[in-house]
């Protein structure tokens, strides 16, 4: 569940593994001063193997919060500051759609592991299941993301989750 605290100048660690990660079409809001601070800490994994899939209209990563299932997705650490975490509390429509969770994240062969905040799909529809498992995610031409501001409010993400594509 998403807390909400007073903003403070502690640093916490963020894993991101879709549309935010560094090249990504969502990067600009991790590498925007306006939302918070961010700073790249390093490339990790997920500890156990959760299903990262691609889904909805808008072709968005979704990380399940399904363990034991997938692969373990590999993503990258921020150091992210509150107000950088509320700002994506509010991207990512924190209780709406995602939940931020604390899990631990493999960062390395004998380097251990690290606590971090990640944004896990709590309540989905059982047949995204059934969709492709990803250990990583890119942006494709096959499945293109569309970013938040061209999507349609006919078609908000979170009751988009059963939309099937049409070939």
């Amino acid at each position: 569940m998403c807390q909400i605290k007073k903003a403070s100048s502690v640093l916490q660690k963020l894993f991101v593994y879709g549309a935010l990660k560094y090249g990504q079409p969502s990067n600009s809001i991790l590498a925007s001063s306006g939302n918070g601070y961010a700073k790249f800490w390093c490339r990790a994994t997920t500890t156990e193997k959760l299903p990262l899939v691609i889904a909805t209209r808008y072709n968005i990563p979704f990380l399940l919060n399904k363990p034991g299932i997938g692969y373990y997705v590999t993503g990258e650490i921020y150091e992210v500051d509150d107000r950088m975490l509320n700002s994506l509390d509010n991207l990512e429509d924190c209780q709406d759609i995602y939940t931020r969770e604390k899990l631990d994240m493999n960062i390395g062969v004998g380097e251990g592991t690290v606590p971090c905040w990640v944004y896990l799909l709590q309540k989905y529809p059982e047949k995204l299941l059934s969709l492709p498992y990803l250990s990583g995610y890119e942006n494709s031409t096959t499945h293109p993301y569309i970013m938040r501001h061209r999507r349609t409010h006919k078609h908000p993400a979170q009751d988009d989750l059963t939309y099937t594509a049409q070939n």
